[in-house]
C-alpha cells in the first residue's frame, strides 16, 4: 500500500517532470506552427499586423501598442500563427522593433531612429495601439530589440520580419543567434529587374522567405506578375508563399494559379486601417467589420489561404463561426 509520505514523492517527482516537459512543449506549439505555413492545405494562417494591438473582445484584451510585447503577447493568447513586426537598427547597431523612421509617432519623443541610441529609446514610452493622433496615450511599455522579441516568441508564435532598412544580413544572423531562424519569416519587394529567385541567394538559404509582388513599374505590362511569380517560384530554395499588394483583379487571377500549382501560401492582406490591400476591389478590415466578415470570406473563396490583418480576434471569430479550417 502506497504510504503519505511515497504519494507526496510521486506527485513531485510527476510535477517535476512535467516542469521538465514544459520547453519541448512549447516548442511543439511553434513546430505546428511552421508545418502549417509549410502545408497551405492546413488551413487559413493568420498573421498579426504589428502585433495583436487592437483591442480583442474574443478574450476581452484591451488595446496595445502596435510592434511591442503585449502586443505578441496578446497573439499568443488569442491562438494566432504570426506576429509581423518591423525591424530597425538603432545609431548604436542594435536592432529595435518600430515601424517608422521617426519615433514621433509611436512614442513621446522625437528623431530619428538611426541617431538614436538604444539607450535613449529605451528612455521614450509607447503610445497605444497605431499612437499618432489616432491613439496618443501613453503606455508604460518601451521600444522592444529584436532580441527581446525573439526570446519572448521562442516556442509560442512565428515572427514575420518586415525589415525596414538594408540590413537582412544583420537580421537574420540575429534570428539565428537565438535558435528562431526556422520560425522566422523575411520578405522583399520584387518586381520585373529581379532577374534571379531571390530565395535562392545565400543569405536566404536557411530561413522561410517570401517575396513580395507589386506595384509595378509599367502598369501597361498586365503579364508582367505571372511573369515575375514564375521567376521567383523556380528557386531551389522554394518561397514560403508569396505576398500580393494592390494587384488589379485580372492580374491577380492570372497569378493564383501559379501559387496553387507550386504548393506555396498565397499572402493578402486587408489592412484598411493603415491603407494596405493586395486585391483592389476586395476590400479589407474595416469592411469585413461591416460585413461581418464577409469580405475575408471573399478573399478565401477566391484562394487565398493566408491574412495578414490588425483585426484578429474578429478574424477568428469569423473563421470559427463559419467553419473554415485555421
Amino acid at each position: 500500500m502506497m504510504t503519505f509520505k511515497s504519494a507526496v514523492s510521486r506527485l513531485l517527482l510527476l510535477g517535476l517532470s512535467l516542469f521538465a516537459l514544459a520547453p519541448a512543449l512549447a516548442a511543439s506549439r511553434v513546430e505546428l506552427i511552421r508545418q502549417k505555413l509549410d502545408d497551405p492545405s492546413a488551413g487559413i494562417f493568420i498573421a498579426a499586423h504589428r502585433g495583436c494591438h487592437n483591442a480583442s473582445p474574443r478574450l476581452a484584451l484591451a488595446e496595445a501598442p502596435e510592434n511591442s510585447r503585449s502586443a505578441l503577447e496578446h497573439c499568443v493568447l488569442l491562438g494566432v500563427d504570426m506576429m509581423e513586426l518591423d525591424v530597425r537598427r538603432a545609431a548604436d547597431g542594435t536592432l529595435v522593433v518600430i515601424h517608422d523612421a521617426t519615433v514621433d509617432r509611436t512614442t513621446n519623443g522625437h528623431g530619428k531612429v538611426a541617431e538614436m541610441t538604444l539607450a535613449q529609446l529605451k528612455g521614450l514610452r509607447l503610445r497605444q495601439n497605431f499612437g499618432g493622433k489616432m491613439s496618443p496615450e501613453l503606455g508604460t511599455e518601451t521600444v522592444s530589440t529584436l532580441a527581446e522579441m525573439l526570446d519572448a516568441a521562442k516556442g509560442r508564435i512565428m515572427l514575420n520580419l518586415d525589415i525596414k532598412e538594408d540590413i537582412y544580413a544583420q537580421t537574420i544572423a540575429e534570428a539565428r543567434s537565438h535558435d528562431m531562424i526556422r520560425y522566422v519569416l523575411v520578405k522583399s519587394f520584387v518586381d520585373q529587374q529581379t532577374v534571379e529567385p531571390v530565395s535562392d541567394r545565400p543569405m536566404f538559404a536557411d530561413v522561410p522567405y517570401m517575396p513580395i509582388v507589386g506595384p509595378w513599374r509599367d502598369s501597361s505590362q498586365s503579364d508582367a506578375p505571372a511573369q515575375i511569380v514564375t521567376r521567383q517560384l523556380a528557386a531551389v530554395h522554394r518561397p514560403a508563399g508569396v505576398e500580393l499588394v494592390f494587384l488589379p483583379p485580372a492580374q491577380f487571377q492570372a497569378l493564383r494559379g501559379l501559387v496553387a500549382k507550386a504548393g506555396v501560401r498565397l499572402w493578402a492582406n486587408s489592412l484598411t486601417s493603415v491603407g494596405v490591400i493586395s486585391v483592389i476591389g476586395m476590400g479589407g478590415d474595416l469592411e469585413a467589420l461591416r460585413t461581418s466578415g464577409k469580405t475575408w470570406g471573399a478573399l478565401f473563396a477566391a484562394g487565398i489561404d493566408t491574412i495578414q490583418t490588425d483585426e484578429p480576434g474578429p478574424l477568428l471569430d469569423y473563421l470559427e463561426r463559419e467553419g473554415i479550417k485555421h
